[in-house]
């Protein structure tokens, strides 16, 4: 058996590994933003009197 290929699982794990670390780095920063925008802008209409309550 050729030697290179004992380790194949390992290396093509590892390298599925680092690719959805990746995308977790990439795509959280951006939830939480629109999460803190959000808040931010219920606050602001809280604060303004433009707030519309749902469960009211």
């Amino acid at each position: 058996m050729i030697p290179q290929l004992d380790y194949a699982f390992y290396v093509w794990s590892s390298y599925g590994l680092f690719a959805a670390i990746m995308a977790w780095q990439f795509i959280q920063p951006r939830v939480r933003r629109r999460r803190i925008i959000a808040e931010l802008r219920e606050e602001l209409a809280m604060q303004t009197g433009n707030y519309d309550d749902p469960d009211a």
